[in-house]
């Protein structure tokens, strides 16, 4: 995975949370989508500084997943990412505001293309039409639409994972138009685009492990695979119980929800060890 050969990560002694983290949640702002509903309120931050060594457990556990397979080192290593590493699965999942964000600004966004409920919604697709383009066209012209090019690590990270969630919609449910999606396709692509930012964020904190593990470079690429559906399977289940009936939810709604999914789903990792 891209980050996680780009930092060791973080070291004792500073905040749980990194102090460009607010910038990005300013770059996600709300022109990036059609004013089509309420903002969502931010968080407040993870208080407190990290403890020396907050990541050793978790390292020690994701090695020894990488070696084995096993789901079980995987899930310990996640408890211990998310109760020392990070703070408590309250702090984990604050520190990622920016990732649920992005996301509440992906599903308004998607949904607001599909039901035409906007005229900027009306006119990007009319734009967009106008050129033919491919499944590949749609997914770069909604992850540049949402979050362009350019800035931090997380920004990097939101496109990947924007991008990843899209593509594998497609692969999923081939055919699809992407400008036409239905809300069942949305919530099952924020499914993809939560665990998705959940593997960046261990990969990005606890350093090169994938590359560093001395494993054939498919198992890598399949143990990365793995976490991906291992942790989606798990966001997936607190997903389904938090979104209820609601067609139309709010980005506020969305924000709430997908915060409140990874502070479940973290939990449920911690209550296991």
């Amino acid at each position: 995975m891209g980050t996680s050969t780009s930092s060791r990560g973080p070291g004792p002694n500073v905040s749980f949370d990194p102090p460009w983290l607010d910038d990005v949640l300013e770059e996600l702002g709300p022109d990036a989508v059609p004013p089509t509903d309420g903002e969502p309120v931010a968080p407040k931050g993870s208080p407190g500084a990290a403890q020396p060594a907050r990541y050793v457990d978790a390292r020690r556990e994701l090695k020894k997943f990488i070696k084995s397979g096993s789901t079980d080192n995987l899930r310990n290593a996640i408890g211990h990412y998310s109760s020392k590493g990070s703070g408590g699965a309250g702090a984990a999942s604050t520190r990622m505001r920016a990732s649920t964000r992005a996301g509440a600004e992906l599903f308004s966004f998607l949904n607001a293309v599909s039901q035409g409920s906007s005229v900027e919604a009306r006119q990007w697709v009319q734009d967009l039409q106008s050129g033919n383009p491919t499944a590949d066209d749609v997914i770069d012209a909604i992850v540049l639409e949402l979050s362009p090019p350019g800035g931090s690590a997380d920004e990097e990270a939101l496109r990947d994972s924007m991008a990843s969630a899209l593509t594998e919609l497609v692969v999923e449910n081939p055919g699809i138009d992407l400008m036409l999606l239905q809300t069942p396709h949305i919530w099952e692509l924020m499914k993809n685009y939560l665990a998705s930012e959940v593997v960046h964020r261990l990969c990005f904190d606890l350093g090169p492990l994938l590359e560093s593990a001395k494993v054939n470079p498919t198992i890598a690429v399949q143990r990365e695979r793995e976490m991906r559906l291992f942790i989606k399977l798990e966001i997936g289940e607190h997903l389904e119980l938090l979104r209820g009936t609601n067609q139309n939810p709010t980005r506020a709604d969305l924000d709430g929800i997908l915060q409140e999914t990874l502070k479940m789903t973290f939990e449920l990792f911690e209550a296991g060890l």
